[in-house]
């Protein structure tokens, strides 16, 4: 199969080339700029690398039989919403409209938890509702309502993924805890007595995404949440990273700033295969991967 696999110079993005790759896929990769990840994807087999804009997405050398679309703007410093807008909406569409053309037969969307904006409720599945979604969380809505419009001629399936882990990871709570860990800091966190299975390893992620290409496209949009099976209380997962780290840990609880949640991940098991790590084993590993042991 010849499979597209967008943002490859990304934590996620490269993960998911080289183990389709690895895999026996065709694999063409898509990126904007150099990184460390980009660099250990340049002697994979079957992988092609390919610097581009996705809004010119129509311009790739197709046709693909699936897309992988993994690359995002995050927000951060000096990224506003006309960036967000350009990166994820306007170069999602445009890759959509690339991949109706090319009759590709299934599109792997990396959705995000911010999907769903101000979660009020104690477990998140697919039907969770939508409450008021920043700007990030709004370009994965407009792109899974488009992907829905479509339905009737392309096979979409959105990921609602939650903190991804992995060597490299970034930019989620458990990643943020690790690094004030290892710096000796206080760890300031609310509902320690709560259940959380907020996170998934990207080898998981990746995993999926091949299962999901073996088999047969199963018509229309679908959604499926992802995290890590099983569940520890806030307390357990920082104690238990740290203890994987070798460093103590010191936690003082504040006051909560939102809801608890657990993810409910049935149905990405149910219909996927999903795979997922139990949550104690994935903070286990975690913290070798992050600290060297």
């Amino acid at each position: 199969m010849r499979v597209l696999v967008t943002g490859v110079s990304g934590f996620s993005g490269s993960t998911v080339a080289r183990r389709l790759a690895n895999g026996g896929h065709d694999v063409v990769g898509t990126y904007r700029r150099e990184t460390d990840f980009l660099a250990g994807l340049r002697d994979v087999v079957r992988l092609e690398l390919i610097r581009t804009d996705l809004t010119d997405a129509g311009k790739l050398s197709g046709p693909f039989d699936a897309i992988a679309h993994t690359a995002a703007t995050s927000p951060g410093r000096g990224v506003d919403v006309a960036a967000l807008v350009h990166d994820n909406i306007d170069a999602s569409f445009a890759l959509i409209e690339a991949a109706r053309r090319w009759g590709a037969s299934r599109f792997i969307f990396f959705s995000s938890l911010s999907y769903y904006g101000r979660i009020e409720q104690d477990v998140v599945d697919e039907a969770t509702s939508v409450r008021d979604p920043d700007a990030y969380g709004a370009t994965k809505l407009i792109v899974e309502q488009r992907l829905d419009e479509l339905a009737g001629n392309l096979s979409s399936l959105a990921l609602r993924l939650p903190g991804i882990v992995g060597p490299g990871a970034h930019r989620h709570w458990l990643a943020s805890v690790a690094s004030q860990l290892c710096a000796g800091e206080p760890i300031r966190a609310f509902h320690l007595d709560r259940p959380f299975n907020n996170a998934a390893h990207i080898d998981d992620i990746a995993a999926l995404v091949l299962t999901v290409l073996a088999r047969e496209a199963w018509g229309g949009f679908d959604a499926a949440v992802l995290g890590a099976a099983g569940s520890l209380t806030v307390r357990e997962t920082i104690e238990r990273l740290a203890r994987a780290l070798e460093v103590p840990a010191k936690i003082e609880e504040t006051a909560p700033t939102n809801t608890s949640f657990t993810l409910s991940i049935a149905h990405a098991i149910a219909r996927y295969g999903y795979q997922p790590t139990e949550i104690g084993a994935l903070i286990d590993r975690y913290g070798r991967e992050i600290g060297g042991g």
